[in-house]
């Protein structure tokens, strides 16, 4: 919120609005700081380019056509999560048996985090 009334300030634009800029670049910041600990990898860069342009298309949904609530962080956080965990499950090269369990939790993690994001999309549209 305090980000949210600094660019009002700055920006002259309205809360709902700063406040979503706010919660969209605080998520972007957690991929990228996530992205940073996998120096020289391919897949945190294709994380933090695809969150990018999908946080930028939910300005233009029908999702934030409405007042802006707390929750504003999870519209924006969701999909990151599912966008960042389909990069690592798509690069994650299995050879054993542990690094195959992993892979496991990683395609487990992905189909909880799209089921709940589309439960919250969906939810927020009826």
């Amino acid at each position: 919120m305090t980000i949210g009334f600094a660019l009002e300030g700055m920006i002259g634009l309205p809360i709902d609005t700063t406040y979503r800029i706010a919660c969209a670049g605080m998520c972007l910041f957690l991929v990228f700081k996530i992205g940073s600990d996998y120096p020289g990898e391919l897949w945190p860069k294709v994380a933090l380019g695809l969150a990018l342009l999908v946080n930028l298309a939910l300005f233009f949904t029908p999702l934030l056509a409405r007042p802006a609530s707390r929750g504003e962080l999870m519209i924006f956080l969701l999909p990151d999560a599912v966008i960042l965990l389909a990069a690592r499950t798509f690069s994650y090269r299995a050879t054993d048996a542990h690094q195959r369990a992993v892979h496991q939790q990683l395609i487990v993690g992905l189909v909880v985090a799209t089921a709940v994001c589309a439960a919250l999309f969906a939810l927020m549209l009826i």
